[in-house]
C-alpha cells in the first residue's frame, strides 16, 4: 500500500508539472504574480491615440499585396470611385469608401451591380464613436440564364476604436472599423465585417468576415505607391514573400 501511495504521488506531481507547462512562462515577483499572469493571457487589442482620418485619396497604380501573393491594384479613379484589378484577374468597381459594398463586380458565372440608398461617406472623417447606416440594393444576373435576382439590405457602421494592428507588413496605428448587413425582414445580421484602416497608408491593413461558416481573414503583407508599383518591383516583392 506505501509503495503504491508513492506511485500515486509521483504520478499527481507529474501531472502537475505537465499542467504548468501550458500556462505562460510568468516569473515569479511575489504579489504581482496575478497581476503578470493577467497580462500575459490578455489578447484585448492594443489602444492607441489617433488623430480623426479623413477620406483618403489613393492614386491610379497604388497596389497592396495580402498574404503571401494576392496583388490588388487600382486600375482607375473617379471623384466618387476606384477600380480594382483583382488577384484573379477580374475588375471592381467600388466607392472610394472601403467599408461600402462593390458597386460591380464579375464573377465566374455571375455578375453583381449594387445601388446605395444614403451617404457611406458620411462616416469620415473616422473617429471613435462614430456610425452611418445606408442601403444597399444588390442586383444578380447569371450569365448562363441571364436571370436577374435583387436584394435589399441595410448596412450599419460603425468606428469601434483605434488600435494597433500588427501585420506582416508592419505595425500600424489604425481605426477599427465594424459594418453589418441586415435584411429588411431578419433581425440577426445577414454578414458582419471588420476592417483595421491604416491612414498613414490610405487603405486597410486586415479584413475578417465570415463565409462558410469560418471566420476568414486578410492580412497586408506589402503596400507600393503607384509610381513605386512596376511589374518588376512587384515580382520582387511576391519573390520575397514566396521565400518567406
Amino acid at each position: 500500500m506505501a509503495h503504491r501511495t508513492r506511485n500515486l504521488a509521483a504520478t499527481a506531481a507529474t501531472l502537475a508539472v505537465a499542467g504548468c507547462a501550458q500556462l505562460p512562462a510568468v516569473p515569479f515577483h511575489g504579489d504581482t504574480l496575478l497581476d503578470q499572469t493577467r497580462t500575459a493571457l490578455d489578447t484585448r487589442p492594443q489602444r492607441v491615440e489617433l488623430a480623426p482620418a479623413a477620406r483618403p485619396t489613393l492614386q491610379r497604380g497604388d497596389t497592396f499585396v495580402f498574404g503571401r501573393s494576392a496583388v490588388t491594384r487600382v486600375a482607375a479613379t473617379s471623384a466618387q470611385t476606384l477600380t480594382w484589378t483583382l488577384p484573379d484577374g477580374r475588375s471592381l468597381r467600388s466607392p472610394r469608401d472601403f467599408f461600402a459594398p462593390a458597386l460591380s463586380a464579375e464573377h465566374p458565372g455571375y455578375r453583381v451591380d449594387s445601388t446605395i440608398d444614403g451617404d457611406p461617406s458620411a462616416l469620415w472623417p473616422l473617429a471613435a464613436g462614430k456610425r452611418v447606416s445606408f442601403g444597399e440594393t444588390r442586383r444578380t444576373t447569371w450569365a448562363e440564364t441571364g436571370h436577374v435576382s435583387e436584394a435589399r439590405r441595410r448596412w450599419d457602421c460603425e468606428v469601434v476604436d483605434a488600435r494597433v494592428s500588427f501585420v506582416p507588413a508592419g505595425d500600424f496605428a489604425t481605426w477599427h472599423v465594424r459594418c453589418s448587413a441586415f435584411s429588411p425582414n431578419f433581425p440577426q445580421p445577414l454578414q458582419t465585417v471588420t476592417w483595421d484602416y491604416a491612414p498613414s497608408l490610405g487603405h486597410y491593413v486586415r479584413r475578417t468576415w465570415f463565409a462558410d461558416r469560418r471566420q476568414r481573414e486578410v492580412m497586408l503583407s506589402a503596400a507600393l505607391p503607384g509610381k513605386a508599383a512596376t511589374p518588376a518591383r512587384i515580382e520582387a516583392v511576391l519573390a520575397r514573400l514566396a521565400a518567406e
